[in-house]
């Protein structure tokens, strides 16, 4: 059974540059499709681990709340980018690559993660390359703080 999680970014978020940032930072992944077709992830056996569906912008009020709950709807405002991550059932390494995907993306977009989501994040710039490296949660890599 696939495991699903639901980032709610407020920028418009690149998937494939968080995708490629995660291989960057050591992951051993292939990235494969995106445009307007879904991003694929693959490991070293070509197996696939997650499917990253193309953002969709959610600028009705209310909506996110209708949708995954008042709690949720709480830690973002409209307008935001809906960002569906499916992690392959099959695969026990995939669901946390999924994971690490959507918290990689919302730590650079700003939002928040469902279900079980990290609190509202600020927007991160691309250039904030003088902002000091703390080690990531997972340990491979660093992320900017």
């Amino acid at each position: 059974m696939s495991s699903d999680l639901v980032a709610l970014v407020r920028r418009q978020p690149d998937v494939e540059a968080v995708a490629d940032g995660m291989i960057a930072m050591g992951e051993p992944l292939e990235l494969r499709g995106g445009d307007t077709a879904p991003a694929l992830l693959f490991d070293r056996e070509r197996r696939l681990l997650v499917s990253i569906e193309e953002p969709v912008l959610v600028s009705v009020p209310g909506e996110i709340a209708r949708l995954l709950g008042p709690d949720v709807a709480g830690r973002v405002t409209a307008p935001v980018w809906w960002v569906e991550i499916r992690a392959a059932g099959d695969v026990p390494e995939a669901a946390r690559v999924a994971r690490r995907f959507a918290e990689d993306l919302v730590r650079w977009a700003g939002g928040t993660v469902y279900p079980d989501g990290i609190s509202e994040s600020p927007a991160r710039s691309w250039r904030a390359a003088d902002a000091p490296r703390e080690p990531h949660p997972q340990g491979s890599g660093n992320v900017i703080r």
